[in-house]
C-alpha cells in the first residue's frame, strides 16, 4: 500500500478515536452524574471509550507504516491538520459544537498552509 494510504487511514483513525472518547466523556458529564471512581470506571469501560483507545492503537500502526516512506515534516502536519479539520466538521454535525468565526478563518489558513506544504 502507498504511504499516503497509510497516512489517510491513520488520520481517520485518530479523528475517530478523539470523537469516540469525547462521546464517552460527554455521556459521563451529564447533570446528576457524580464524579466518583465508579463513574470514571464506567466511562473507561464504555464501548465508545474502548473503541477510541483501539482506534488510537491502530492509528499508531498505520502512522508507523506511513513514516517508513514519508518525511515526518510532511506526514505530521498533514495528519494533525487534516485530522483537526475532520474533527471540526464531524463535531459540528454530530456533537453540535459551534466555533467562533475566527476559528473558521484559522481552518481556512490551515488549508492554505497544507496546500503550500504538499506542493
Amino acid at each position: 500500500m502507498s504511504a499516503y494510504v497509510f497516512l489517510t487511514i491513520a488520520l481517520v483513525l485518530n479523528a475517530a478515536a478523539n470523537l469516540l472518547i469525547k462521546h464517552a466523556a460527554r455521556a459521563s458529564a451529564s447533570p446528576g452524574m457524580a464524579a466518583t471512581p465508579e463513574a470514571a470506571l464506567r466511562v473507561y469501560l464504555s464501548w465508545p471509550f474502548l473503541l477510541g483507545v483501539a482506534c488510537f492503537g491502530f492509528n499508531l500502526l498505520a502512522y508507523t507504516q506511513a513514516l517508513k516512506k514519508l518525511p515526518i515534516s510532511v506526514a505530521y502536519p498533514l495528519m494533525v491538520s487534516i485530522g483537526y479539520l475532520i474533527i471540526l466538521v464531524v463535531s459540528w454535525f454530530l456533537l453540535g459544537e459551534r466555533l467562533a468565526p475566527i476559528r473558521y478563518i484559522g481552518a481556512g489558513l490551515m488549508l492554505i498552509g497544507l496546500w503550500m506544504l504538499v506542493r
